[in-house]
Protein backbone atom coordinates (compact mmCIF):
# COMPACT_ATOMS: atom_id res chain seq x y z
CA UNK A 1 0.00 0.00 0.00
CA UNK A 2 1.39 3.59 -0.81
CA UNK A 3 -0.15 5.36 2.18
CA UNK A 4 -2.20 5.41 5.05
CA UNK A 5 -4.07 7.61 6.35
CA UNK A 6 -5.59 7.59 10.13
CA UNK A 7 -7.12 10.65 11.36
CA UNK A 8 -8.35 11.05 14.87
CA UNK A 9 -11.27 13.32 14.11
CA UNK A 10 -11.93 14.33 17.76
CA UNK A 11 -8.54 15.02 19.37
CA UNK A 12 -7.84 18.72 20.21
CA UNK A 13 -4.89 19.41 23.10
CA UNK A 14 -5.87 22.52 25.28
CA UNK A 15 -3.97 25.49 24.59
CA UNK A 16 -2.18 25.09 28.09
CA UNK A 17 -0.62 22.07 26.65
CA UNK A 18 -1.31 18.03 26.77
CA UNK A 19 -2.83 16.20 29.79
CA UNK A 20 -0.87 13.45 31.59
CA UNK A 21 -1.90 10.53 30.16
CA UNK A 22 -0.45 6.93 30.27
CA UNK A 23 2.82 6.05 27.37
CA UNK A 24 1.12 5.55 24.13
CA UNK A 25 3.82 3.26 22.33
CA UNK A 26 2.28 3.74 19.15
CA UNK A 27 2.00 7.88 19.03
CA UNK A 28 5.37 8.25 20.41
CA UNK A 29 7.25 5.62 17.58
CA UNK A 30 5.49 7.54 14.76
CA UNK A 31 6.04 11.53 16.29
CA UNK A 32 9.87 10.21 16.91
CA UNK A 33 10.92 9.68 13.45
CA UNK A 34 7.80 11.31 11.38
CA UNK A 35 8.02 14.70 9.30
CA UNK A 36 5.21 17.01 11.51
CA UNK A 37 3.52 19.50 10.35
CA UNK A 38 0.97 22.23 11.42
CA UNK A 39 -2.96 21.98 9.59
CA UNK A 40 -3.55 25.55 9.31
CA UNK A 41 -7.25 24.81 8.00
CA UNK A 42 -7.49 21.30 9.97
CA UNK A 43 -7.62 17.92 8.69
CA UNK A 44 -10.42 17.98 6.25
CA UNK A 45 -9.17 20.16 3.89
CA UNK A 46 -5.93 18.55 3.92
CA UNK A 47 -7.82 15.35 3.27
CA UNK A 48 -9.65 16.62 0.56
CA UNK A 49 -6.72 18.01 -1.33
CA UNK A 50 -5.05 14.40 -0.73
CA UNK A 51 -7.91 12.96 -2.55
CA UNK A 52 -7.28 15.40 -5.53
CA UNK A 53 -9.94 17.82 -4.59
CA UNK A 54 -8.85 21.52 -3.83
CA UNK A 55 -12.54 22.42 -4.94
CA UNK A 56 -13.74 20.54 -1.99
CA UNK A 57 -11.29 21.47 0.35
CA UNK A 58 -12.50 25.23 -0.16
CA UNK A 59 -16.32 23.97 1.04
CA UNK A 60 -17.47 24.14 4.52
CA UNK A 61 -17.61 20.99 6.25
CA UNK A 62 -21.32 20.45 6.28
CA UNK A 63 -21.81 21.87 2.44
CA UNK A 64 -19.59 18.30 1.69
CA UNK A 65 -21.33 16.15 4.09
CA UNK A 66 -24.46 17.16 1.69
CA UNK A 67 -22.97 15.39 -1.01
CA UNK A 68 -24.42 11.89 0.62
CA UNK A 69 -27.92 13.66 1.55
CA UNK A 70 -30.89 14.93 -0.67
CA UNK A 71 -31.19 18.46 1.22
CA UNK A 72 -32.89 19.55 -2.14
CA UNK A 73 -33.47 23.28 -2.74
CA UNK A 74 -31.70 24.31 0.39
CA UNK A 75 -30.00 27.67 0.34
CA UNK A 76 -27.54 26.60 3.39
CA UNK A 77 -26.66 23.66 5.13
CA UNK A 78 -24.92 22.45 8.38
CA UNK A 79 -24.01 19.62 10.24
CA UNK A 80 -26.07 19.19 13.86
CA UNK A 81 -24.42 16.96 16.40
CA UNK A 82 -26.63 15.08 18.78
CA UNK A 83 -24.63 16.26 22.17
CA UNK A 84 -25.60 15.54 25.91
CA UNK A 85 -24.27 18.57 27.87
CA UNK A 86 -24.40 18.19 32.03
CA UNK A 87 -25.67 21.08 33.70
CA UNK A 88 -23.24 22.55 36.58
CA UNK A 89 -23.90 25.43 38.90
CA UNK A 90 -22.98 28.02 36.69
CA UNK A 91 -22.78 26.71 33.46
CA UNK A 92 -23.53 23.46 31.03
CA UNK A 93 -20.40 21.07 30.43
CA UNK A 94 -19.74 18.86 27.49
CA UNK A 95 -16.45 16.47 27.10
CA UNK A 96 -16.61 13.49 24.78
CA UNK A 97 -19.06 11.26 26.45
CA UNK A 98 -21.72 13.65 25.79
CA UNK A 99 -20.45 13.70 21.50
CA UNK A 100 -23.20 10.85 20.42
CA UNK A 101 -23.85 9.10 17.32
CA UNK A 102 -27.36 7.80 17.02
CA UNK A 103 -28.69 4.61 15.12
CA UNK A 104 -30.52 5.32 12.27
CA UNK A 105 -34.22 4.58 13.82
CA UNK A 106 -33.57 7.05 16.33
CA UNK A 107 -32.27 9.87 14.10
CA UNK A 108 -35.57 9.04 11.43
CA UNK A 109 -37.76 9.18 14.78
CA UNK A 110 -36.35 12.68 15.48
CA UNK A 111 -36.15 14.10 11.78
CA UNK A 112 -39.41 13.09 11.29
CA UNK A 113 -40.81 14.75 14.78
CA UNK A 114 -38.53 17.71 13.78
CA UNK A 115 -40.75 17.95 10.54
CA UNK A 116 -44.01 18.22 12.35
CA UNK A 117 -42.66 20.30 15.60
CA UNK A 118 -41.00 23.35 13.02
CA UNK A 119 -42.75 23.05 10.29
CA UNK A 120 -42.52 26.47 8.58
CA UNK A 121 -39.59 27.63 10.83
CA UNK A 122 -37.57 27.08 6.85
CA UNK A 123 -35.34 24.42 8.94
CA UNK A 124 -35.52 20.80 7.86
CA UNK A 125 -33.59 18.06 9.54
CA UNK A 126 -32.28 14.60 7.56
CA UNK A 127 -30.25 12.13 9.10
CA UNK A 128 -26.99 11.00 7.80
CA UNK A 129 -25.42 7.54 7.54
CA UNK A 130 -22.49 8.88 10.48
CA UNK A 131 -25.33 9.06 13.04
CA UNK A 132 -25.84 13.02 13.29
CA UNK A 133 -27.95 15.62 11.11
CA UNK A 134 -27.72 17.77 8.74
CA UNK A 135 -29.64 20.87 9.27
CA UNK A 136 -31.08 22.58 5.88
CA UNK A 137 -32.26 26.35 5.98
CA UNK A 138 -31.49 29.33 4.40
CA UNK A 139 -28.58 31.35 4.28
CA UNK A 140 -27.26 33.32 7.19
CA UNK A 141 -24.45 35.37 8.05
CA UNK A 142 -22.40 34.40 10.90
CA UNK A 143 -23.46 30.82 11.01
CA UNK A 144 -20.59 28.97 10.49
CA UNK A 145 -19.77 27.81 14.22
CA UNK A 146 -16.91 25.86 15.71
CA UNK A 147 -17.33 21.66 15.41
CA UNK A 148 -18.26 20.30 19.09
CA UNK A 149 -14.20 18.43 19.53
CA UNK A 150 -12.87 21.96 19.17
CA UNK A 151 -15.03 23.71 21.71
CA UNK A 152 -15.09 21.75 24.86
CA UNK A 153 -15.45 23.64 27.54
CA UNK A 154 -16.15 26.84 25.57
CA UNK A 155 -19.48 25.95 24.38
CA UNK A 156 -20.97 29.58 24.16
CA UNK A 157 -18.27 31.49 22.42
CA UNK A 158 -18.09 28.38 19.84
CA UNK A 159 -21.64 28.80 19.19
CA UNK A 160 -22.95 30.22 15.62
CA UNK A 161 -23.56 33.98 16.23
CA UNK A 162 -26.46 34.25 13.93
CA UNK A 163 -30.01 35.01 15.93
CA UNK A 164 -31.90 32.95 14.04
CA UNK A 165 -29.59 29.66 14.33
CA UNK A 166 -29.18 30.60 18.23
CA UNK A 167 -33.15 30.67 18.53
CA UNK A 168 -33.23 27.39 16.79
CA UNK A 169 -30.79 25.93 18.92
CA UNK A 170 -32.89 26.47 22.03
CA UNK A 171 -35.73 25.85 20.70
CA UNK A 172 -34.92 22.48 20.10
CA UNK A 173 -33.44 22.05 23.54
CA UNK A 174 -37.22 22.56 24.79
CA UNK A 175 -37.97 20.11 22.51
CA UNK A 176 -36.10 17.10 23.21
CA UNK A 177 -35.99 18.10 26.81
CA UNK A 178 -38.95 15.28 27.37
CA UNK A 179 -38.93 13.54 23.68
CA UNK A 180 -39.75 9.97 23.82
CA UNK A 181 -36.31 8.95 21.91
CA UNK A 182 -34.74 10.39 25.44
CA UNK A 183 -37.11 8.91 27.44
CA UNK A 184 -36.12 5.46 25.70
CA UNK A 185 -32.03 7.20 25.92
CA UNK A 186 -32.58 6.97 29.30
CA UNK A 187 -34.58 3.60 30.22
CA UNK A 188 -31.64 1.70 28.49
CA UNK A 189 -29.09 3.94 30.42
CA UNK A 190 -27.82 5.93 27.64
CA UNK A 191 -27.23 9.75 27.81
CA UNK A 192 -30.00 11.48 26.75
CA UNK A 193 -29.66 14.10 23.69
CA UNK A 194 -29.95 17.52 25.54
CA UNK A 195 -29.05 19.57 22.27
CA UNK A 196 -28.02 19.42 18.57
CA UNK A 197 -24.80 21.39 18.09
CA UNK A 198 -25.00 23.03 14.92
CA UNK A 199 -21.86 23.87 13.06
CA UNK A 200 -20.00 23.68 9.90
CA UNK A 201 -22.00 25.38 8.13
CA UNK A 202 -22.07 27.23 4.06
CA UNK A 203 -23.80 28.09 1.16
CA UNK A 204 -24.62 25.21 -0.72
CA UNK A 205 -22.79 25.00 -4.27
CA UNK A 206 -23.47 22.41 -7.16
CA UNK A 207 -22.05 18.86 -6.87
CA UNK A 208 -20.42 18.16 -9.39
CA UNK A 209 -17.40 15.30 -9.95
CA UNK A 210 -13.46 16.39 -11.51
CA UNK A 211 -12.49 13.91 -14.38
CA UNK A 212 -9.05 13.79 -11.83
CA UNK A 213 -11.53 12.27 -9.05
CA UNK A 214 -13.74 10.00 -11.52
CA UNK A 215 -10.60 8.36 -12.47
CA UNK A 216 -9.36 7.39 -8.68
CA UNK A 217 -12.30 5.22 -7.70
CA UNK A 218 -11.57 1.69 -6.84
CA UNK A 219 -7.99 2.84 -5.76
CA UNK A 220 -8.73 4.81 -2.55
CA UNK A 221 -10.78 3.23 0.17
CA UNK A 222 -11.80 5.02 3.60
CA UNK A 223 -13.43 3.17 7.12
CA UNK A 224 -14.75 5.33 9.63
CA UNK A 225 -18.39 6.90 10.52
CA UNK A 226 -17.44 10.56 10.01
CA UNK A 227 -20.57 12.43 7.90
CA UNK A 228 -17.38 14.68 5.91
CA UNK A 229 -15.68 11.64 5.03
CA UNK A 230 -18.77 10.42 3.62
CA UNK A 231 -19.61 13.39 1.81
CA UNK A 232 -16.07 13.43 0.23
CA UNK A 233 -15.92 9.36 -1.19
CA UNK A 234 -19.89 10.59 -1.82
CA UNK A 235 -18.44 12.95 -4.33
CA UNK A 236 -15.89 10.69 -5.76
CA UNK A 237 -19.09 8.16 -6.72
CA UNK A 238 -17.70 5.80 -3.44
CA UNK A 239 -18.93 4.71 0.10
CA UNK A 240 -16.93 4.65 2.96
CA UNK A 241 -16.77 1.07 4.77
CA UNK A 242 -17.30 0.19 8.81
CA UNK A 243 -14.45 0.27 10.36
CA UNK A 244 -12.05 -3.34 10.18
CA UNK A 245 -11.77 -5.08 13.51
CA UNK A 246 -7.94 -4.50 12.54
CA UNK A 247 -5.98 -2.83 10.94
CA UNK A 248 -4.50 -5.70 8.66
CA UNK A 249 -7.84 -6.36 7.04
CA UNK A 250 -7.31 -2.54 5.39
CA UNK A 251 -4.11 -4.64 3.41
CA UNK A 252 -6.36 -7.55 1.95
CA UNK A 253 -8.39 -4.99 -0.44
CA UNK A 254 -6.17 -3.74 -3.62
CA UNK A 255 -6.36 0.20 -2.97
CA UNK A 256 -3.09 2.07 -3.02
CA UNK A 257 -4.26 4.67 -0.41
CA UNK A 258 -6.63 3.96 2.79
CA UNK A 259 -8.35 6.19 5.37
CA UNK A 260 -9.22 5.39 8.85
CA UNK A 261 -11.16 7.74 10.89
CA UNK A 262 -11.80 7.01 14.26
CA UNK A 263 -13.52 9.19 17.08
CA UNK A 264 -12.25 9.08 20.84
CA UNK A 265 -15.69 9.68 22.11
CA UNK A 266 -17.54 6.47 20.31
CA UNK A 267 -14.99 4.58 22.69
CA UNK A 268 -15.90 6.54 25.68
CA UNK A 269 -19.92 6.34 25.00
CA UNK A 270 -19.44 2.48 24.30
CA UNK A 271 -17.75 2.26 27.67
CA UNK A 272 -19.22 4.91 30.08
CA UNK A 273 -16.52 4.52 33.11
CA UNK A 274 -13.77 4.90 31.00
CA UNK A 275 -11.91 7.97 30.90
CA UNK A 276 -9.92 9.65 27.83
CA UNK A 277 -6.37 7.97 28.62
CA UNK A 278 -8.36 4.47 28.48
CA UNK A 279 -9.87 5.59 25.07
CA UNK A 280 -6.26 6.81 23.66
CA UNK A 281 -4.54 3.95 24.78
CA UNK A 282 -7.11 1.58 23.14
CA UNK A 283 -7.06 3.41 20.22
CA UNK A 284 -2.94 3.44 20.49
CA UNK A 285 -3.00 -0.26 20.46
CA UNK A 286 -5.71 -0.68 17.85
CA UNK A 287 -4.05 1.51 15.30
CA UNK A 288 -1.32 3.29 15.65
CA UNK A 289 0.82 0.94 16.83
CA UNK A 290 0.11 -1.26 14.05
CA UNK A 291 0.22 0.90 12.12
CA UNK A 292 3.49 2.20 12.84
CA UNK A 293 4.64 -2.06 12.39
CA UNK A 294 3.36 -2.45 9.05
CA UNK A 295 5.74 1.00 7.97
CA UNK A 296 8.29 -0.52 9.50
CA UNK A 297 8.46 -3.81 7.88
CA UNK A 298 7.60 -2.32 4.39
CA UNK A 299 3.96 -3.40 3.94
CA UNK A 300 3.05 0.03 3.88
CA UNK A 301 5.11 3.29 1.98
CA UNK A 302 4.49 5.79 4.17
CA UNK A 303 1.80 6.64 7.42
CA UNK A 304 0.04 10.26 7.55
CA UNK A 305 -1.51 10.58 11.13
CA UNK A 306 -3.59 13.31 11.93
CA UNK A 307 -4.82 14.96 15.18
CA UNK A 308 -4.74 17.86 17.28
CA UNK A 309 -3.95 19.81 13.88
CA UNK A 310 -1.13 18.38 13.45
CA UNK A 311 -0.15 16.09 10.70
CA UNK A 312 2.63 13.33 11.36
CA UNK A 313 4.45 11.50 7.50
CA UNK A 314 5.63 8.79 8.60
CA UNK A 315 7.93 6.59 5.54
CA UNK A 316 10.47 3.66 6.52
CA UNK A 317 13.39 4.94 5.71
CA UNK A 318 12.51 8.06 8.42
CA UNK A 319 13.63 5.63 11.17
CA UNK A 320 17.33 5.96 10.90
CA UNK A 321 16.65 9.43 12.59
CA UNK A 322 17.71 7.96 15.66
CA UNK A 323 19.09 10.68 17.45
CA UNK A 324 15.62 11.90 17.59
CA UNK A 325 14.12 11.73 21.75
CA UNK A 326 10.68 9.73 22.19
CA UNK A 327 8.38 12.89 23.79
CA UNK A 328 5.77 10.99 26.38
CA UNK A 329 2.28 11.00 25.45
CA UNK A 330 0.45 13.09 23.55
CA UNK A 331 3.51 15.60 23.85
CA UNK A 332 3.95 14.51 19.98
CA UNK A 333 1.37 16.00 18.48
CA UNK A 334 2.04 20.15 20.26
Amino acid sequence: MDELVIVIADLYLPEEGPPAVRRLPGLERIARFARGSTLTDGWRPWLARRMGSQRLAEEAPACVAARCADAQGADAVWLATPVHCVAGLCSLHLDHHGLLKLPAAQLESLAEDFRNRFQGSGFALEPLASGVFLLAGPALSDAAGTEPALALGQLAAALPRAPALRRLGTEIEIWLHEHAVNRARTARGEPPVTALWIWGGGARRRATATPAVESALGLERAYGRDPYLDGLWCARGARVEPLPASIEEVLAGPARRSVIVVELSEQLVAAPTADLGDALAALDARWLAPAAQLVARGAVRRLAVLANGRCLLLARHDRLRRWRRTRPGLAGLV
